[in-house]
């Protein structure tokens, strides 16, 4: 699998009480992202407490980041399709060589950018990061590099647009969670795309070496979402707790390698064609099976119909009693053996 994390520093971690007072806070908004001044407050605070004064300085984007990756994973495990995959009672964890045979590379559709030929800078009405597709009637959500610290971050809405004499058009983006202040130009077709997806449990087959991915880097002074791609896959069998897999993932931004579980890897919208390609094949399997058992149970009855022969049914005959109750004898040697010398031995 490779080495483990070394940027130089232990991760950053939340303790029990901090976790424990940000789940309140969440539950009271509902899930929604609370306002800044709640974030800051909460960052001024965790910074005063006996356990950090003086140490470390807890930043507004981890106290963010935090709310972001809950939010996350309320909302994946709140979308559990019906079609869904149960991998977690599969006996092995070896079904990427199962799906290299069922994937068609060719079919992998392309990464959903904004593009488009946009006039000069246009201080148009907010446009919510949450647009309507128009091909299946769907919701598509943003998501945009921040340039100050290269992470990426959900996009609450597209405030303008502009033209560029040189260059690719650019938007400026409201993250979610930010206030005005920190809103940025940014460049539409590099930095701006479709919203990468949390992984469910059942996803993990759905992430494969050479990937690009979305990964939770935990650093010393920050913890943010880099791109990053993946070098190797550990497959592990799934318990209770869910996905027990491991990947070793190369950021892009600095080159560094890490391995990391499955929940701070967020999939890009375009592998979703392996999970409808192996969902598909799962099913045909099933319904093979299901017409192949019924269909030579009915050929092993037409045989024998056709036969005019029935199965004869033998019962075993009654020992002999008179064998059971024959004392034991020793057994002579016939008068046709040939003897042995004495001393030949």
């Amino acid at each position: 699998m490779g080495r483990p994390p070394s940027n130089g520093g232990p991760a950053f971690r939340f303790i029990l009480s901090e976790v424990t007072e940000m789940e309140a806070i969440l539950l009271q908004h509902n899930t929604a992202m609370p306002g800044r001044h709640i974030l800051e407050a909460l960052a001024d605070k965790f910074s005063e407490s006996p356990e950090r004064k003086g140490k470390i300085v807890v930043q507004f984007k981890q106290i963010w980041n935090w709310f972001q990756n809950r939010r996350y994973a309320l909302r994946a495990r709140g979308n559990k399709a019906p079609g869904k995959l149960n991998v977690s009672s599969m006996p092995r964890m070896d079904l990427p060589n199962q799906m290299r045979n069922v994937i068609q590379p060719l079919a992998a559709p392309k990464t959903t950018h904004m593009t488009g030929n946009l006039p000069g800078m246009t201080p148009a009405p907010s446009v919510p990061g949450v647009m309507r597709s128009g091909s299946d009637n769907s919701y598509l959500e943003f998501e945009a590099k921040s340039a100050r610290d290269g992470a990426w971050y959900d996009v609450q809405a597209f405030l303008a647009h502009r033209n560029l004499e040189i260059g690719d058009p650019e938007v400026q983006v409201r993250f979610a969670g930010f206030e005005v202040e920190e809103d940025e130009w940014i460049n539409v077709k590099k930095h701006v795309r479709q919203r990468s997806l949390p992984c469910e449990a059942s996803e993990c087959v759905a992430v494969l070496a050479g990937d690009l991915v979305l990964c939770f880097q935990e650093g010393k002074d920050q913890a943010l979402y880099f791109d990053a791609i993946v070098l190797d896959a550990q497959r592990r069998r799934h318990d209770v707790r869910g996905c027990r897999c491991r990947f070793l993932v190369r950021y892009s931004h600095d080159q560094s390698e890490e391995i990391v579980p499955l929940r701070k890897i967020c999939r890009r919208p375009e592998t979703d064609y392996r999970l409808q390609q192996l969902h598909s094949a799962v099913n045909d399997l099933t319904n093979l099976n299901q017409h192949q058992i019924p269909a030579l149970d009915a050929a092993a009855k037409t045989s024998l119909s056709h036969s005019g022969t029935s199965v004869p049914i033998v019962t075993p005959e009654p020992k002999d009693r008179s064998l059971s109750a024959t004392p034991a004898t020793s057994v002579q040697p016939s008068s046709n053996a040939a003897a042995v010398p004495a001393g030949s031995a």
